[in-house]
Order: structure tokens, then sequence, then C-alpha cells
């Protein structure tokens, strides 16, 4: 299962293959499953954060310009991104979501990023792709 999916409001979470490779470098966890062995890999709880709301810190901002589409947005949005992360320039807001967002995968919980949408069906559909990708690359630098 993948530990980090992006989804839309009616979406739900979908199971994947299990990869022996544990590239976050989650701690271990205990499967109930398993006779209360602790293995390393994800808890069952999955936390959901929505990310397009008005409230949240690593809103998507591009979407709400006029004349722009969809998949328009979600790409300046993953270059402004990467862009304030070379330069060291994310501010402290967004920095802190990112870190909190690290924690819990570490602490092996799973995480849905809910978009505004209805059904996500592409990575140009939403910009949770991209803090997907960021908050993954932030576990494997720790």
């Amino acid at each position: 299962m993948d530990p980090i999916q992006v989804l839309g409001r009616r979406d739900v979470r979908r199971e994947f293959k299990i990869n022996d490779e544990n590239t976050a470098g989650q701690l271990l966890v205990k499967n109930t499953h398993v006779r209360e062995r602790f293995l390393r890999g994800m808890s069952k709880t999955a936390k959901k954060h929505f990310i397009n709301r008005k409230d949240c810190p690593v809103k998507n901002h591009f979407i709400e310009l006029p004349k722009w589409s969809r998949d328009d947005a979600v790409k300046t949005f993953d270059t402004y991104l990467w862009s304030q992360h070379q330069k060291d320039s994310i501010e402290k807001p967004i920095k802190d979501w990112f870190n909190a967002r690290v924690k819990e995968l570490m602490e092996g919980h799973n995480i849905d990023l809910i978009d505004d949408i209805d059904y996500v069906k592409s990575n140009n559909d939403s910009h949770g792709f991209t803090l997907k990708n960021y908050i993954e690359y932030l576990a494997r630098e720790i």
C-alpha cells in the first residue's frame, strides 16, 4: 500500500502491492494481523489532510487565477515549490506543515492528501502529487 495517497473528495484509499523496500524509513509499528509482532511498515490509521481549503498553508493559489487551466496551475505549483526549496526560502507555516507530515509518516501513519475535486485521475489533476513527492523527499533526507 502506498503510504501517501492523493485523493479527491469521493475517492477511496486504494490498495497497492507492498514493497519490501521501505523508502521513507518508517519506524517499527505493531501489526495486529501477525500476532502482535512489530514489523517495519505502516499502521492502518490514515491521517486525512484537505490540501485546498483556505486555511491550509500548502493550498494551490494558482488555481484561483483567471484563465488558468487546472493543469497549468498544478504544473506552476510544482515549479514554485521546488524552486522555493532550492532557494531555501519556504515560508515557516509551510515548512511546519511539511515537517508535521514527515513526522506522521515516520510514526507509521498513512497520509491521505484530499483535494477539493471529486476524483483525482492523473498527476495533472491535483497539486497533491507535488506535496507527496516533497514529503517523501524530506523523509529520505532525514
